[in-house]
């Protein structure tokens, strides 16, 4: 079934978004996955935790397509990525799509990033990031490693532009950025520089990733980010 294969690249998703906040500890970030047919068909997580050497990050994606009480199209990931600084310095994933299983094992060595995976080794120079919606840094070309896959590819990021979007019934000033490469993904950032919403676009058919509940430190709800989103600040791109 097309429409339910469509989804079959959620979990590398919006490739970037802006610096992640400068927040000490351990931030968790739940999505609902939401299909324009199928409605809500699923949760992705980001757990994030922060110290003095390195950056954390824990991917979660479930997602379940069912029709008439029949599950017609399953996907599960997790994926563990590890910074130091801005650069990426280990990736390792393991995603099931409907069946088909993908592995990835991707490291820094020296002045480049490698990558050993199911579908084949990949090589991209050690300022690739991985497709994730916290880690986009500016508008411009970038080189990118798909956290499902393992495929390292060229992006054009542009955009940043600050629009008024809804986000489950609440309306909510964001940076809109899009972001071209062998998909096209977008990402909206509050004022915080949280991922209030993302989006992926797979044959066509728009998946979006809406930010239901946030623990930052153990005190942030995403009630509160929504309420620091309604002001305008300076626009600039990062």
């Amino acid at each position: 079934m097309t429409r339910a294969r469509a989804i079959a690249g959620a979990v590398g998703l919006s490739v970037m978004a802006a610096a992640a906040p400068a927040l000490a500890g351990q931030q968790v970030y739940t999505y609902t996955v939401v299909h324009p047919v199928y409605g809500e068909i699923g949760t992705f997580t980001d757990t994030i935790d922060r110290s003095a050497e390195a950056t954390r990050i824990d991917s979660r994606l479930r997602i379940a397509v069912k029709l008439l009480g029949v599950t017609a199209y399953r996907e599960e990931s997790d994926a563990t990525e590890i910074l130091q600084g801005d650069h990426l310095v280990s990736l390792e994933s393991v995603t099931n799509k409907d069946g088909r299983h993908l592995e990835v094992h991707g490291a820094a060595h020296g002045d480049q990033f490698m990558v050993n995976c199911t579908i084949g080794d990949f090589a991209g120079p050690g300022t690739t990031s991985p497709s994730d919606p916290w880690l986009l840094r500016h508008t411009g070309d970038e080189v990118v490693v798909s956290t499902s896959t393992g495929k390292i590819v060229h992006v054009q990021v542009s955009g940043g532009n600050h629009e008024v979007i809804s986000v489950n019934g609440a309306s909510v000033s964001a940076r809109h950025f899009v972001v071209n490469g062998d998909k096209r993904q977008e990402v909206w950032l509050d004022n915080g520089e949280v991922p209030v919403m993302f989006r992926t676009v797979e044959d066509g058919t728009p998946i979006d990733f809406v930010l239901q509940n946030a623990t930052a430190a153990g005190t942030t709800t995403v009630a509160a980010l929504r309420r620091s989103s309604t002001g305008h600040p300076e626009n600039g791109d990062k």
